[in-house]
C-alpha cells in the first residue's frame, strides 16, 4: 500500500533538491536517480530549461511524496516503483529527481518535478484531475508488485494527513536542524521547504498549505522539539558548511595540506590522481578562494563550489588509498567492489521478504536488526561504487578537453601557416 502527496514549492529548488537526494537517506545517493536528467547536475539542468522559455519565476518545482507501509517493500523495490511512477506521469515532458529514504520505519519516494517541461515550455499545473492520476497509477504500480491498495477515499486522505505529512514535517525538522548555523536560520530553511511558521514565546508550530491548521512541533513530536532543545541540537549539529573567513577549511583541509598532497602526487604523471589535480580547475574546482581572507559569507553558489571541492577531495583520497592509477585498475576494483556488494544487496532483500511474512513483533524486531547491520556493511562499500562512476565521468572530461585543446591548436596552426603563405605570396 503507497499514499501519495504533491505540492508546490514557490522559492528555493536548490534546498528542496538537496533535502530530496540527501545521502545520509539515500544511502550515499544509491537510490537517486534522474527522469530526463542527471541527478548530480539536475539543479542546473532545471534552471537552464527555465531560462530557455523565460520562465524563471513564479512556481519552482513541485514535490511529490509516495510512502509505503512499514516492512511492505525492499528499498529496491521502492525505487523501482518510484522510477515506474515517475516515468509514466512526467517522463515524456518534464524533468524529474526520483529519491527513495530509507531513514523512517516507512520507506517513501519523494519526486522533484520541474514546474517547467523541457519538451514545450509549459509549465505543470497539478490540478485535481493530476493528483487522481498520480494516485491511480501508484495504485496500479503497487497492484503489480503485490501490494495492498486502499480503496476508500475518507480512509486514504485519513491515512495521508495523519501518517506521511506528520513524517515529511519531522524530516523537514531534522534537516533543517542539521543545515543550521542558528535559530534564525532553522526558521529560514523550514520556510525555504514551503513551511509556514509560527513563533511565539515558547511555542513552535508549523504547517504547509493546503493544511488549515497548525502543528506545534513539541505537542506532536516530543520533547526533543521543544524550542531549547532545538536550541541545544542546532549548537551541538553544526552544519557541514557554516559561515567563515576562509570556506576552503570548511572541507577540513588546509590550504598547504592541499598543496602539498598535490605536489605529492603531481610526480607520478599519467595517473589519475595526476589528471584530477592537473585539470581541477576545468572540472570546476577552484581552490583560489581559500587565500582570500576577506570573505566572510557563504552564498549558495559558494557551498556548491565548497561541496565539488570536498568531494574532488575524497576521489583523490579514494584513488591513492586504493593503489589506482590506470583506468583500467579503476574498472577491475569497481568490479571487486560489485562482487561484495551485490551478495549483501541479495541477502538484505531476502531478509525483507522474510520480514514481511514474520508473524510476531520479536521475529520482525530481530529480522530489522539484520537488515540494519547489513545495511551498514553496504553503506561504504556504495560510496565507492559512486567514486568510480565519478571518476570515469571526470576522466571523460578530459579526453574531450585535451581532443578540444588538440583541434585548437591544429586550427591555431594551420592559420599561421596560411597567413605565412599568404606574405610570401605578397614579397
Amino acid at each position: 500500500m503507497a499514499v501519495t502527496k504533491i505540492w508546490k514549492v514557490k522559492d528555493r529548488l536548490d534546498f528542496t533538491i538537496n533535502y530530496a537526494v540527501n545521502g545520509e537517506k539515500t544511502e550515499e545517493k544509491l537510490y537517486v536517480s534522474g527522469i530526463n536528467c542527471m541527478p548530480d547536475t539536475a539543479l542546473q539542468e532545471m534552471r537552464n530549461t527555465k531560462k530557455q522559455f523565460f520562465k524563471t519565476t513564479g512556481i519552482q518545482c513541485f514535490h511529490g511524496v509516495q510512502s509505503f507501509v512499514k516492512g511492505e517493500v525492499t528499498p529496491e523495490q521502492a525505487h523501482e516503483i518510484g522510477i515506474k511512477l515517475a516515468e509514466e506521469l512526467w517522463g515524456d515532458k518534464f524533468q524529474v529527481v526520483v529519491s527513495t529514504h530509507l531513514n523512517t520505519d516507512n520507506l517513501h519516494n519523494h519526486f522533484i518535478l520541474n514546474s517547467v517541461s523541457f519538451l514545450d515550455g509549459k509549465r505543470f499545473c497539478n490540478t485535481k484531475k493530476d493528483y487522481a492520476l498520480m494516485r491511480k497509477t501508484s495504485d496500479k504500480l503497487c497492484e503489480e508488485y503485490g501490494l495492498n491498495v486502499l480503496k476508500q477515499e475518507e480512509k486514504y486522505n485519513k491515512y495521508a494527513t495523519s501518517s506521511l505529512y506528520k513524517e515529511l514535517m519531522k524530516d523537514s525538522i531534522e534537516y533543517a536542524i542539521a543545515n543550521a548555523k542558528d535559530y534564525n536560520e532553522f526558521i529560514k530553511i523550514l520556510q525555504d521547504l514551503d513551511y509556514i511558521v509560527t513563533d511565539k514565546n515558547e511555542t513552535l508550530s508549523i504547517r504547509r498549505e493546503p493544511y488549515k491548521r497548525n502543528t506545534r512541533i513539541e505537542r506532536q513530536f516530543g520533547n526533543n522539539y521543544s524550542k531549547e532543545n532545538i536550541y541545544k541540537r542546532i549548537l551541538e549539529t553544526q552544519p557541514r558548511y557554516p559561515y567563515s573567513p576562509d570556506p576552503y577549511l570548511l572541507a577540513n583541509r588546509s590550504y598547504e595540506k592541499y598543496n602539498n598532497e598535490k605536489q605529492k602526487h603531481l610526480q607520478f604523471k599519467g595517473s589519475i590522481s595526476y589528471l584530477i589535480f592537473h585539470y581541477e580547475k576545468l572540472l570546476g574546482i577552484n581552490i583560489e578562494i581559500a587565500s582570500k581572507p576577506n570573505i566572510t559569507k557563504i552564498t549558495p553558489e559558494l557551498i556548491q563550489a565548497i561541496k565539488r571541492m570536498d568531494e574532488f577531495s575524497k576521489q583523490v583520497r579514494f584513488v591513492c588509498k586504493n593503489n589506482i592509477n590506470t583506468e583500467q585498475e579503476l574498472l577491475d576494483y569497481q568490479k571487486s567492489v560489485y562482487e561484495k556488494i551485490n551478495p549483501l544487496k541479495n541477502e538484505r532483500e531476502n531478509l525483507w521478504k522474510k520480514h514481511k511474512r514474520a508473524k510476531t513483533d520479536e521475529e520482525k524486531a530481530s529480522i530489522e536488526n539484520q537488515i540494519v547491520e547489513i545495511s551498514k556493511k553496504i553503506t561504504p562499500l556504495a560510496e565507492e561504487i559512486k567514486h568510480c562512476d565519478n571518476i570515469k565521468l571526470r576522466l571523460e572530461k578530459i579526453r574531450k578537453y585535451e581532443l578540444h585543446q588538440k583541434l585548437e591548436n591544429e586550427q591555431k596552426q594551420f592559420e599561421k601557416e596560411q597567413e605565412k603563405k599568404k606574405k610570401d605570396r605578397v614579397r
